[in-house]
């Protein structure tokens, strides 16, 4: 007789294979949605996706399941996405510009566990977000029979809570914004204007949510709601497009010095460099303002009279504004010096016009965090993956240039992927927005697209035109409306003019933030209060 103790340990032995079968089948499943997803941003330009790829791993959200298993899904899903929309980090191996002592093998490890740690941190906010969402719509299942309206808000609450946690604090990162993906559809893009782009990223997920549910449940009701709501704020945009713009229009010019990093970080050739710069300039004479990428003149600028000079002679001599990117220095109120990745901008009568500085200061590649209290031995690692020899200091507050034909915004790098960093810059007066980049780091990849969709919706949300001058692109002038009226070819030594129209007035989103993405961050709470109340004994 075989012991009852035996016969039990090896039925659970038997179940053990068909768990693991069934836990890798839906993490191939969630794993799979997210890769997809990432398919939809800018460079592949199928935005289409992104109304129906995340329908798989929503169908599995529906289902009641244990908290682990939500988090697997989320894990899955996050692993997939964030890893697929970001590969470009990838890209900048080998990293030569570290030095001598980054070999080849030292390189590629170090980029791989870069790509490898941010899909990673950034999926787990994934599996928060949606370990919460599933034990919700479990527990809401329980207490009421979930219903339609709840099953298409919990994830689109949720998506937008991790989104917005996610875009805030020293580490924010918006990469992943799902709102991007939209950034050709100009219609829908305005609605921005309104409430900021999380909530659109909301309204993208409540579309996948509602097929989700009519598949699961047969209920088709939540689709058309969604849909309407995706009818009713495009068209709204078709209005809101097609404002009148009063004043009249000013000719801006980019231009693209396509300058390889090893010449740019050079000591030595900035005359070249500057050169090559003004000669590209004579292409966009008629323009009244020409914009130079991030760092075209890799040094303090201010402290370099041969440069200086020949800017405020050159400015002066073609009648025109020139902006660009540079590095200054300040003395601290600790008698310490100061040093930003800046702009400075001369006027068309040679006068320099004022400086302004990056906000949003990437961690561990222009400042150390921590700097005084890591261990020594970490400090030293993670200072060689700064470009710089020293920190950068942020930018305290936009100082906008101001102009014979308008005020203008300046902002760095990844200033343009924070809303709140361009929002300010709006607020402070600015009529349009310069971005000045340098994307040269992510080489022929989608990164450089993917950058320039930020900056599209940064001049939808602020109703600003936007103008980015990057060293290989992508350089391009944006309208006011979101519209990309000139683009120059990635990697080539260009310049491209177009006509742009300065706008004072404030937007909505302008004026009062992400007001719509804290009601739903609320609601999200909300729901999982009601989660957890314990069910009434009728």
């Amino acid at each position: 007789m075989t012991d009852p103790s035996i016969a039990t340990l090896q039925a659970a032995s038997a179940r053990v294979p068909g768990r693991l079968a069934a836990r890798l089948r839906t993490g191939f499943v969630a794993f799979s949605s997210g890769a997809v997803l990432s398919f939809a941003f800018p460079g592949w330009d199928a935005g289409f996706l992104a109304w129906f790829a995340l329908v798989p791993f929503l169908v599995m959200l529906l289902q009641p399941r244990s908290a682990r298993s939500y988090a697997w899904l989320g894990a899955a899903f996050g692993v997939g996405f964030f890893g697929g929309v970001n590969y470009w980090l990838l890209a900048m191996h080998p990293l030569t510009w570290l030095g001598p002592g980054m070999t080849m093998t030292l390189s590629l490890a170090v980029v791989f566990l870069a790509w490898s740690l941010l899909a990673l941190i950034l999926s787990s906010g994934s599996i928060a977000a949606f370990t919460a969402a599933g034990l919700t719509m479990r527990a809401l299942g329980k207490k009421d029979r979930l219903g339609a309206w709840a099953a298409v808000l919990v994830p689109v609450c949720f998506w937008v809570a991790m989104e917005y946690v996610q875009a805030n604090g020293v580490f924010g990162y918006t990469w992943n914004m799902l709102a991007s993906t939209q950034y050709r559809t100009l219609p829908l893009l305005q609605s921005v204007a309104l409430f900021g782009p999380f909530p659109l990223s909301g309204l993208i997920v409540a579309v996948n949510a509602a097929i989700a549910w009519g598949i699961a449940r047969r209920e088709w009701k939540p689709l058309a709601a969604t849909l309407s709501v995706v009818v009713g704020l495009s068209g709204f945009g078709l209005w809101w497009m097609n404002r009148p713009v009063p004043g009249a229009p000013v000719p801006v010019a980019v231009v693209q010095g396509n300058v390889s990093q090893t010449e740019k970080w050079q000591r030595g050739n900035e005359v070249q460099i500057q050169d090559r710069y003004f000669d590209l300039s004579r292409r966009v004479s008629a323009a009244k303002l020409v914009a130079w990428p991030e760092s075209a003149l890799p040094v303090l600028l201010s402290n370099t009279p041969a440069l200086y000079d020949r800017f405020a002679a050159e400015a002066k001599a073609r009648g025109q504004a020139f902006l660009t990117g540079t590095f200054n220095s300040t003395t601290g109120p600790d008698g310490l010096p100061r040093y930003y990745n800046a702009t400075t901008m001369f006027g068309p009568d040679g006068r320099n016009l004022g400086w302004d500085a990056k906000k949003h200061l990437v961690p561990f590649g222009e400042y150390l965090p921590w700097r005084n209290t890591l261990p020594a031995i970490w400090a030293q690692t993670f200072a060689q993956l700064n470009l710089m020899s020293v920190d950068m200091t942020p930018g305290e507050r936009p100082a906008p240039f101001e102009t014979a034909f308008g005020r203008v915004g300046s902002n760095v790098c990844f200033d343009s992927i924070f809303p709140d960093v361009m929002r300010d810059t709006a607020r402070a007066g600015a009529e349009m927005f310069v971005l000045v980049t340098n994307d040269a780091w992510y080489k022929k990849t989608m990164a450089l697209q993917q950058h320039l969709a930020h900056g599209v919706l940064r001049a939808v949300e602020n109703r600003r035109p936007f103008l980015q001058a990057a060293n290989t692109g992508a350089s391009a002038v944006v309208d006011h409306t979101g519209r990309i009226v000139a683009k120059a070819p990635t990697w080539e030594s260009a310049a491209v003019m177009a006509e742009v129209r300065p706008v004072s007035d404030k937007t909505p989103y302008t004026r009062f933030g992400d007001w719509l993405s804290w009601v739903l961050m609320a609601t999200a709470a909300a729901f999982m209060v009601r989660a957890a109340r314990p069910i009434s004994k009728a």
